[in-house]
Order: C-alpha cells, then structure tokens, then sequence
C-alpha cells in the first residue's frame, strides 16, 4: 500500500509570521527610549564644549584686552557651528557688586530642538568669579515644576 505524501510548500505560516512580528514590536518598544536617552545624554556633550569654547574665548579676549567680553559676538563665536542644540547666553561680566571680576556662561536647548525634551539637564552654567570656575547643571527630573540641581549628573568628572 501506498499512501499519498502531501508536500509541505517551503514559507513561513501566518502565525509564525505573527509571532516574529510580534517579537519584534516587543524588541523595538524597549530599545527605543533607550536609544533616545542615549542620544540626549550625547548631545548634552554639545553643551559642555560650548561653555568650554567660551572659557577658551573668554581668556583669550582678556589676554588681550584685560576684560572679559560682554557678548559672544565680542568673542568672535558662532555657537551654531560648536552645536545647533543649545544657544548659550552670557551675564554678569564686570557687573559689581556681584561680579568684580567674572562671568557666568549659560547654555541652554534651544527652544523646539531635540535637546529641548531632556528634563535632567535643562541649563549648563560656568560662573567665574575671580579666577575659579564653578560648573552647575539644572533640570526637572522629576517634572515637579521647580528647577532641581541636577550638576552631579549632567557635568561628568
């Protein structure tokens, strides 16, 4: 007696199809916001060598004219060229009583910006007051509404 073999066709069936992409959507929902972290812990590099360029520019500027600046324009810096996600601000030059001799160099994300979205590290700032730098971050991890020191995180040693 012989007995009819049906051939299985080579493919995958519509479960196991299912199930593949099922395992994928899994794989995706917990590697994107990883991946997303990831990059704004990145990005917030861009901060530090932004400040980092105006500590260097700012030298340089009172090596020569011996004062710091007022403005980046007075520095010669284009921070969108050191980072399009932050826009970095200065205040406090020569300003007494606070200030005799200083600055403070504030970098912020710019408004609409990927950077924008990162609650731990909203600000960067460089207060230099006399000739020792101080280096303290502010965010809202826990999105209370109120600014939170946050330097341990965002300034890495």
């Amino acid at each position: 007696m012989q007995t009819a073999c049906r051939s299985r066709s080579p493919g995958f069936s519509l479960i196991e199809l299912m199930v593949a992409l099922v395992v994928a959507g899994i794989l995706a929902a917990i590697a994107y916001p990883a991946y997303t972290a990831h990059m704004q812990r990145g990005r917030r590099a861009d901060a530090i060598a932004a400040l980092t360029a105006v500590m260097q520019a700012q030298e340089r500027y009172r090596g020569n004219v011996s004062n710091y600046a007022s403005s980046l324009s007075d520095l010669n810096l284009d921070i969108a060229k050191i980072t399009p996600h932050y826009q970095v601000s200065l205040s406090g030059v020569n300003d007494p009583p606070t200030f005799t001799i200083g600055y403070v160099a504030t970098a912020t994300p710019v408004a609409g910006g990927k950077q924008a979205r990162d609650t731990a590290c909203k600000s960067f700032t460089v207060t230099l007051k006399g000739a020792t730098p101080g280096y303290t971050a502010s965010g809202d991890p826990g999105n209370t509404g109120s600014s939170q020191d946050t330097s341990a995180l965002c300034w890495p040693r």
